[in-house]
């Protein structure tokens, strides 16, 4: 019999992974003998080194993070990048994540749910999300005393299946689901040895011989994860905030399309400031109509030819601007093209029950514009366009502008030993939202009645997030929690987590209020980032960029190595005040932290300068001061034409960056995305293009617009950007700069500094 114990004992040493496991000890002749319980944490043996799952079905989230993030003892943790991929293809950012993450192509790739176009070796386990939790449950556990069950379906039960998550994940759980499906969960019951599951929600699943726990409602859940928490780390320092219904598509009942073709002749001339038209005008004006009840206008203008009068090889492209009017001339949405792509641009809004006659204008500008203090310039152009609209008509105004981020929630909250907050009614654009807009062609970021409706569904979530704070102090863990970095992550766009809107709007131009994620920090208790990109397949990578940040940034081999390189910008028109008191002298006070630093002024602050010196792409820290808008920032003023030298979604957008940079400006309105498509912002290009962090405002700033504190917390005191802007905001009030600075990514992102060295991002250790 000992010979047999120790054999059994050998062979559990030798598996890959601990275990966490009841099992009975056999005689030779195959009866049970006694019973040894082991208290190992986890039976896996999966060697995949990356998760890939796909955005058809919000559950792989829960299931990829529940393989991606795991917790096997109080200090043994296994974590591993989690990315989103679409129609079986990875972006190109996340194929270079990969280049730098793995050591060779002979490493796997584990695939879940639908197939993976890929270089890289990859194990795939597809089919639906309860088949693949199956699978992979057999996959990467051999045994496991207790198991988690989620439902399935509708709306409410992805929400209590998003709360529940952590706890699979801190209890080392396999993750199963309920989908009438009792006798394929027996079989991998019986498969794994299990004797007891957690249920969740009022699901009941025919399962004989298992003790189940069920967890019914929110805050069972909830406390349940929290006392997980509690034994595994003692403490807790992370809270992330999702909107579950952001994986629900806009309720479209049916379509219309129209289009409409013409050309633009224009000859216009600038002088001394003032413009005139030697030939033809530069603008267009079209009427669409626009039906009663609920609708999402989307219209796409670009230029189909164009007889260009400067040669093809020229950086001077056409731009073409385009603005939508509702019947009362209100401005309801504005682009251009330097937003969108070259030639072309989009607009959207959504209307409720704002019938009527609305004007389309388009404009072209096709040569140089120049001269801060008195423009000049020449336009020539010639084109053919084509304006294309589509109007929409939805059941409920639903609209997320980022689709499906909650799916990301679990693997953020669990990497970081947090809890999970998740609501359907944080939604700005929930069911009676048509009633509080009626008469609304566009939303808050147009329309200043729709404010206060906006703040009472911020004050709703704070409710929400006070009542988790309370839950949190009932587990003791309160004190700690606020007096530690007290990270908030807030997963979502706009429109599913509103920002509050504070007064009075700045005149001259057309967005309103004062758009702020403020409130949420509860006067700045709280370390507040919000992880947003171009889609979710950007943001499941900044995330992994993040948590495994020190892996591909790897240790510097030289002084001069991207780490330790500071990159300072100013714009001409003022922005050398900046230039002169803060950057000059700051860059010189750095490089006794170890930075290399250089300050490009009015003489090469050009796009084609940054380029050619990779001013922006080969620097490890990135600040930007001067004048900027939500789709571009304009550094070169005073020469013969501000457009080729501006730095815009347009160009940026195929941007690398050498490495995840921190981005920080003081601009104005770079940080804008309420009420815009994400891919059109200038901000949120930085992060799709490679930056793991980006700090702008959401409006015009002041002349104090300064970033010293927010720095020098960062590099001389070692805080997580989430720490420092919670530092400077407890300073610097001034306003309206205190409003509207806001910062996107994770809160617990802490860049590499010189004399700090790596961080360990948040990951509870």
């Amino acid at each position: 019999m000992q010979r047999i114990v120790a054999i059994f004992l050998i062979s559990i040493l030798i598996l890959p992974h601990t275990i966490h496991a009841e099992y009975s000890i056999l005689d030779r002749d195959g009866i049970q003998t006694e019973e040894i319980i082991l208290s190992f944490s986890s039976a896996s043996h999966s060697n995949e080194e990356v998760i890939v799952i796909p955005d058809n079905d919000p559950f792989f989230g829960i299931i990829g993070a529940n393989i991606a993030c795991r917790y096997e003892t109080s200090n043994q943790s296994e974590l591993k990048p989690l990315l989103v991929q679409k129609d079986g293809k990875l972006t190109k950012h996340q194929t270079i994540f990969l280049e730098s993450y793995l050591n060779s192509e002979d490493e796997t790739i584990l695939v879940m749910g639908k197939h993976l176009n890929s270089t890289y070796s990859t194990m795939e386990i597809l089919g639906s999300a309860p088949e693949v939790a199956i699978e992979t449950a057999k996959h990467v556990f051999i045994q496991s005393s207790t198991i988690m069950i989620i439902p399935y379906g509708t709306d409410n039960e992805y929400q209590l299946s998003l709360i529940a998550s952590p706890l699979a994940n801190y209890l080392n759980l396999p993750v199963l689901i309920y989908d009438k499906n009792p006798e394929e969960l027996q079989e991998v019951c019986d498969i794994l040895n299990v004797k007891n599951a957690y249920v969740i929600g009022d699901i009941q699943p025919d399962l004989p011989n298992i003790n189940i726990t069920t967890l019914e409602n929110e805050e069972e859940i909830q406390n349940t994860v929290l006392t997980a928490i509690k034994e595994h780390f003692g403490k807790i320092s992370y809270i992330t905030m999702a909107n579950p219904s952001d994986t629900i598509p806009p309720y479209i009942i049916d379509s219309s399309k129209t289009k409409i073709t013409d050309h633009i002749t224009n000859t216009k001339l600038t002088l001394l400031g003032k413009s005139f038209d030697i030939k033809g005008t530069d603008t267009k004006q079209y009427t669409i109509s626009v039906p009663d009840e609920i609708n999402k206008i989307q219209i796409y203008g670009n230029i189909t030819q164009s007889n260009n009068f400067f040669a093809d090889e020229s950086p001077i492209v056409p731009i073409v601007y385009m603005y939508l009017y509702d019947s009362q001339g209100n401005v309801v949405a504005y682009s251009s093209s330097p937003g969108y792509d070259f030639g072309k641009t989009y607009l959207e809004t959504l209307t409720c029950n704002a019938s009527g006659n609305y004007k389309i204008e388009i404009r072209i500008y096709n040569g140089v514009k120049g001269g801060y203090f008195s423009q000049r310039g020449i336009s020539i152009a010639d084109v053919d366009f084509e304006i294309s609209t589509t109007i929409s008509k939805l059941e409920k105004p639903h609209m997320p502008l980022i689709p499906k981020l909650s799916m990301m929630a679990p693997y953020l909250a669990c990497a970081h030993g947090g809890i999970l907050l998740a609501d359907s009614n944080f939604e700005l654009t929930s069911s009676n939202y048509s009633d509080i807009a009626s008469g609304s062609g566009a939303g808050p970021a147009y329309d200043e009645k729709l404010h206060n409706f906006t703040n009472s569904k911020v004050n709703y979530t704070i409710d929400q997030l006070k009542e988790t704070l309370s839950l949190i102090d009932g587990h003791k863990m309160l004190r700690d929690y606020l007096d530690g970095p007290a990270w908030l992550a807030i997963l979502a766009d706009t429109n599913m987590i509103p920002m509050y809107y504070y007064g009075p709007s700045q005149k001259g131009i057309y967005e309103k209020g004062l758009p702020s994620d403020n409130p949420y920090s509860l006067d700045w208790n709280l370390s507040v980032g919000r992880l947003i990109s171009y889609d979710i397949q950007d943001v499941s990578l900044l995330i992994s960029r993040t948590l495994f940040y020190q892996n591909i940034c790897k240790e510097p081999d030289e002084n001069k190595a991207w780490h330790n390189k500071f990159s300072f910008i100013f714009g001409e028109g003022y922005g050398e005040t900046g230039g002169i008191f803060h950057q000059i002298p700051y860059s010189s006070e750095i490089k006794k932290y170890g930075f290399e630093s250089k300050v490009y002024g009015d003489l090469r602050n050009s796009r084609q300068i940054a380029d050619l010196l990779g001013v922006y792409t080969n620097a490890n820290y990135i600040e930007y001061l001067g004048h900027g808008d939500w789709f571009w920032y304009t550094p070169s003023l005073y020469g013969i034409d501000i457009y080729s030298k501006a730095i815009d979604v347009a160009h940026a957008k195929e941007w690398v960056y050498e490495k995840p940079s921190i981005f920080l400006t003081s601009a104005c309105l770079m940080g804008r995305t309420d009420g815009i498509p994400p891919n059109m912002n200038i901000g949120l290009t930085m992060l799709h293009a490679g930056c793991n962090c980006f700090v702008g405002a959401t409006r015009e700033t002041g002349q104090e617009a300064g970033l010293t504190i927010f720095e020098n917390h960062l590099i001389v005191d070692d805080f997580s950007v989430g720490e420092a802007l919670r530092g400077e905001k407890r300073v610097d009030r001034e306003p309206p700069t205190y409003y509207v600075r806001v910062l996107y990514g994770d809160p617990a992102f802490n860049p590499y500094e010189p004399n700090n060295g790596f961080s360990n991002q948040g990951i509870p250790t």
